[in-house]
C-alpha cells in the first residue's frame, strides 16, 4: 500500500509475513526513488513505531528552525542534532544505509537523508506539515493484515 502522494512524498508499506512481528517492505518514495529500496523482512512494528515516536518526541524537544543554512554547513556527525529531529531513533532503516532528519525553515520542512550510511546527505523541501502528516497517517503495524491468495499478497488495514 502507498500512503501519501507518490508524486511528492509517500511511504510504501507491504506486509509480507509475520516473523516475530509484522514484517515486510517499507520504503519512503522521494523524487521517484524508493528508499531504502531493499529488504523484504523489515520489522514493520519497529520502523513504524520508531518513526511515530521519534517525530512526537522531536516536535516536543526542538526549539527552533535550522533556517536556510546549506546542508553542507550543518553538522550531521553522530549524536544529538541541534534543531533537527532524528526520525528513526531505533535505527531500523540504518541497517539498510538510511537515516532521516527533519528540520524547519519558516513555512518549509527540510527532510535531510542519507542512503549510504551517512557518507553523504541529500535534502528535499516540502510545505510545513507534509512529512509530519505523512508519518501520522501510517497505520500501526498491528492493524496490518495480509491476504495471500494464489501467489498474490495484498496488505490490508483492519
Amino acid at each position: 500500500m502507498i500512503i501519501g502522494d507518490p508524486y511528492q512524498i509517500a511511504i510504501q508499506v507491504e506486509q509480507i509475513d509475520i516473523l516475530c512481528s509484522p514484517s515486510g517492505m517499507f520504503n519512503f518514495i522521494i523524487n521517484d526513488i524508493f528508499i531504502p529500496g531493499k529488504g523484504v523482512t523489515i520489522d514493520l512494528y519497529m520502523v513504524i513505531s520508531s518513526l511515530k515516536e521519534s517525530l512526537e518526541a522531536g516536535l516536543k524537544k526542538i526549539d527552533g528552525d535550522i533556517g536556510d543554512i546549506p546542508i553542507e554547513e550543518i553538522d550531521l556527525s553522530e549524536g544529538e542534532f541541534k534543531n533537527l529531529i532524528s526520525l528513526d531513533n531505533e535505527g531500523v532503516l540504518y541497517d539498510y544505509g538510511c537515516d532521516f532528519l527533519l528540520g524547519f525553515d519558516g513555512n518549509e520542512e527540510r527532510l535531510i537523508y542519507t542512503v549510504d550510511y551517512a557518507k553523504s546527505y541529500a535534502e528535499t523541501r516540502y510545505p510545513k506539515g507534509t512529512v509530519e502528516k505523512l508519518i501520522r497517517k501510517l497505520p500501526l503495524a498491528e492493524s496490518l493484515t495480509i491476504d495471500k491468495t494464489n501467489g498474490v499478497i495484498i496488505t490490508k488495514i483492519n
